[in-house]
């Protein structure tokens, strides 16, 4: 997913992008309750405002990422 993230990103301005690796940060995932990889979660104000689980394509990560 890192690389069509990565092309949506470049593309929006607007919206900021974190990758966290779950080995790497267990605490992390653990907060967000994170079971599958890949796993996209839209924080808005602080707050979880959406999420998806699952590999999706690049119109579907900026439609995610926009909403």
């Amino acid at each position: 997913m890192r690389p069509v993230v990565s092309k949506v990103a470049e593309d929006l301005d607007s919206v900021d992008f974190y990758y966290v690796n779950v080995d790497e940060a267990p605490e992390l995932a653990a907060k967000f309750g994170i079971m599958s990889i890949p796993t996209l979660v839209l924080i808005k104000d602080g707050e979880e405002a959406d999420r998806s689980i699952g590999a999706l394509p690049e119109e579907q990560v900026k439609a995610f990422a926009q909403s």
